[in-house]
C-alpha cells in the first residue's frame, strides 16, 4: 500500500516532464519558423509573412506561459505567497494578451496605411511562398504530434495548444493566398493577408 502512496507524485511528474517535452519541440519549431518568416518577410518585402513571423513568436510566448503555469501555478502557498502561486499565472497571461494585442495594432495600421498608397506595397517572390508553404506543413506537424500526446496524457492543456499550432497553420495559408495573390500582380492580397494575420493575433491576444 505503502507503494501506491509513493507512486502517485512520480507518475504526476513523469507527466509533468512529457508535457514538457511535446511543449519544448513546439516551441522550438515556433522560435526557428518565426525567426525565418520575419528575416524573409523582410527581405523579400512581404508583410503578411512578416505578421505570420510574430504570430509563430507569439505561440511562443504561449508554449512558455504553459510552462510556466504548469510548473509554478499549481505549487503550494509559501510565507511569500500565502494564497499559492495561481496570481503567478494570471498576471503572464495578462502582460502577454497586452503585449500581443499592441502588436496586432501595429500591423493592421501598418497594412491599412500600406493599402491607402500603392506604392508602399511589397511585391514578394517565390522564396516568400515557399516558407509560407514551409510554415503551413510543420505547424500541421507540430498539430499531429501534441494531439496524440494530448490524447494519450489526457492533457485539455495540451489539446489547446495543438489548437493553436493548427490555428497558426490557418494563418500561413492565409499567407499563402496573400502572396500567391500579389506574385499574379495583386499585389494589396499580401496587406490584406496581414491584417487578417493580426487580427488572428489579436484573438490570441484577448
Amino acid at each position: 500500500m505503502a507503494h501506491t502512496h509513493h507512486n502517485a507524485p512520480d507518475t504526476l511528474d513523469a507527466r509533468y516532464r512529457e508535457v514538457r517535452k511535446v511543449t519544448v519541440v513546439g516551441g522550438v519549431v515556433d522560435l526557428l519558423l518565426g525567426i525565418l518568416k520575419i528575416v524573409v518577410g523582410t527581405t523579400a518585402n512581404s508583410q503578411a509573412l512578416l505578421a505570420d513571423g510574430v504570430h509563430s513568436l507569439s505561440d511562443l510566448a504561449t508554449d512558455f506561459l504553459v510552462l510556466f503555469a504548469a510548473k509554478h501555478a499549481h505549487r503550494e502557498a509559501d510565507e511569500e505567497h500565502p494564497y499559492g502561486h495561481g496570481r503567478i499565472e494570471t498576471v503572464a497571461t495578462v502582460i502577454l494578451g497586452v503585449a500581443l494585442a499592441l502588436v496586432a495594432i501595429g500591423i493592421c495600421y501598418d497594412a491599412l496605411h500600406r493599402m491607402s498608397d500603392p506604392d508602399l506595397l511589397g511585391h514578394p517572390g517565390m522564396l516568400a511562398l515557399l516558407v509560407a508553404l514551409l510554415s503551413v506543413a510543420s505547424k500541421e506537424v507540430i498539430y499531429q504530434y501534441t494531439v496524440r500526446a494530448a490524447r494519450r496524457l489526457r492533457s485539455n492543456m495540451l489539446h489547446a495548444n495543438a489548437w493553436h499550432s493548427r490555428s497558426d497553420a490557418i494563418s500561413s495559408i492565409v499567407v499563402v493566398i496573400g502572396v500567391a495573390g500579389a506574385m499574379m500582380g495583386h499585389a494589396y492580397l499580401d496587406a490584406v493577408a496581414a491584417v487578417v494575420v493580426a487580427v488572428m493575433i489579436a484573438k490570441i491576444g484577448f
